[in-house]
């Protein structure tokens, strides 16, 4: 095989546009990248610092509608989270089949205890079954009272989406 300048020239030729696209590519990349980024940041800001709805529905009105509906404690009386008004309450939406809601009712039980009244708790477990949640009940020690929403009234009520949900009233 012959070898001759020409060949060496136009294979260099190649390698260096390779070379020059491949970081062209890169920079095009980081630029977008970083516009992504800073886009992100505006947005995140943007919906830290608007001003929260004027909407009724998003806080007395619904509140007032949720306080109402009547739910049946683990102890089986029947009670309004109107009754306790006046008093500031915790209400959390649990399921013992939701691990994140087992991993964080110890702390909301250190909490209930540490206020000691001041502030109410109410742990509302969600369409599940009631075997199920007293055996959790028993295994965390929660001592603040815990109801049952078999059919998820109180929860659609507030709004909630996911599991869990906690709102401080």
């Amino acid at each position: 095989m012959l070898w001759n300048r020409e060949d060496a020239r136009s294979t260099s030729e190649v390698k260096a546009r390779r070379l020059a696209a491949a970081r062209h590519r890169a920079t095009i990349s980081k630029i977008q990248w970083s516009l992504v980024a800073v886009a992100g940041i505006a947005l995140l800001g943007f919906l830290l610092f608007q001003d929260p709805p004027n909407d009724p529905s998003v806080g007395g009105t619904a509140l007032a509608a949720a306080s109402e509906i009547q739910l049946t404690d683990f102890e089986g009386e029947r009670f309004a989270l109107s009754d306790y008004a006046g008093t500031p309450v915790v209400v959390n939406f649990w399921a013992s089949w939701c691990p994140n809601c087992v991993a964080e009712m110890p702390a909301f039980e250190k909490v209930h205890r540490d206020l000691d009244g001041e502030v109410a708790f109410i742990g509302i477990d969600q369409r599940d079954q009631r075997s199920a949640a007293d055996d959790l009940a028993r295994r965390t020690g929660v001592t603040y009272r815990l109801a049952e929403d078999p059919h998820g009234r109180a929860f659609d009520a507030f709004g909630a989406a996911g599991m869990p949900t906690t709102v401080f009233i």
